[in-house]
C-alpha cells in the first residue's frame, strides 16, 4: 500500500473572536496497490485533518476493493468549525506565525481496516493501519485565485508537489 497526497487546497481557514476555527480543506489522495499477487479490500476508512495539536472533524470514506497493480483516488473534503481555545506554548506560537504568514501546516490522518485476498483464493485476517499525510505549508486560497477547473494548491513554485504518506500498522486492539 502506497499513499500519496497529489493535490490539496485550503479555501477557508480563520479564527473568530470567540476562538472558533472555520476551515475548508480538500485533499486528493492516491492509493496504490503495487502488489502483483494480492488484492486489497479497504474497510472502515475514516480521515481527519490535524493541526495545532487538535484533530478537526473527520469524514468517513467509502469502502473499496483494489486489484493488483492498481491505483484508486480518494477525495476527502473537510469543512466545519471547531473550538481552538486554550492553544498554548508552541501550538499558539505556530498558529500565530502561520496566520501572519498565510501558510498553514496541516496533516491528514487516515484510519483504515484492510483485508488481503491472495491469488490462490485465501484471505488474510483484518489489519488496521494509520496513514499519516503531512501537508506542510498550505497557502490559504481565496475564491478569485482559482477556477472550478483548476484548484491546485499553489506555493512558492506555483505547483503542489505530491507528498508520500507514511503507513503504520496499528496494533492497538482497544
Amino acid at each position: 500500500m502506497k499513499f500519496h497526497v497529489i493535490d490539496a487546497s485550503l479555501t477557508e481557514f480563520y479564527l473568530t473572536n470567540d476562538d472558533i476555527l472555520h476551515y475548508k480543506l480538500a485533499v486528493n489522495i492516491s492509493v496504490r496497490n503495487s502488489n502483483k499477487m494480492e488484492r486489497i479490500s479497504y474497510h472502515h476508512i475514516h480521515s481527519y485533518p490535524y493541526c495545532y495539536g487538535r484533530y478537526l472533524h473527520g469524514v468517513p470514506l467509502s469502502s473499496f476493493r483494489q486489484g493488483t497493480k492498481n491505483t484508486t483516488f480518494l477525495y476527502p473534503v473537510f469543512q466545519g468549525q471547531t473550538k481552538l481555545k486554550l492553544l498554548r506554548g508552541s501550538q499558539l506560537r505556530d498558529f500565530n506565525y502561520d496566520q501572519r504568514d498565510g501558510n498553514y501546516s496541516i496533516y491528514v490522518y487516515l484510519y483504515l481496516t484492510t483485508q488481503l485476498k491472495h491469488a490462490g483464493g485465501g484471505k488474510s485476517g483484518n489489519s488496521d493501519y494509520i496513514v499519516k499525510c503531512g501537508l506542510f505549508r498550505l497557502h490559504l486560497l481565496d475564491s478569485s485565485s482559482y477556477s472550478s477547473s483548476s484548484n491546485n494548491q499553489t506555493g512558492i513554485s506555483g505547483i503542489f508537489k505530491s507528498k508520500r504518506c507514511k503507513v503504520y500498522y496499528n496494533s492497538d486492539d482497544t
